[in-house]
């Protein structure tokens, strides 16, 4: 899969966010980190939001991944354990610009069609 960047926030059911991301360049294991992205991008989960819990938020070097808490099992539930666990904090972008948009391409901002995806991941 090669060199993998992982953003995970979590929505509270009153709007509060708490966003992480890891870089798996800058980790001292990064095949573990891609081949736990791997596994869990294969987990396309419905997209299911139950009101009052949590809902999770996933970009996963451009591939989007929205789940419930319900819904969160195996590697991508590890995934999204592991880098709210232990991942950087995001910073504002040098520009003043929105969190993640110095990181993202055009072409990747371009793709998220969604104005709530594109105010968290982009």
């Amino acid at each position: 899969m090669g060199r993998v960047r992982v953003v995970v926030t979590r929505i509270e059911h009153d709007g509060t966010m708490y966003r992480r991301m890891v870089d798996t360049a800058q980790q001292s294991d990064p095949r573990n980190w891609e081949d736990l992205a791997a596994r869990a991008l294969a987990i396309q989960p419905p997209y299911r939001p139950v009101p009052g819990i949590a809902v999770y938020h996933l970009c996963v070097d451009g591939s989007i991944i929205q789940v419930g808490e319900y819904d969160l099992e195996g590697p991508l539930r590890d995934l999204v354990i592991v880098v709210l666990a232990i991942g950087s904090k995001m910073l504002a972008a040098p520009s003043g610009g929105p969190v993640t948009d110095w990181w993202f391409t055009p072409s990747q901002r371009a793709a998220y069609a969604c104005p709530m995806i594109r105010n968290i991941c982009v």
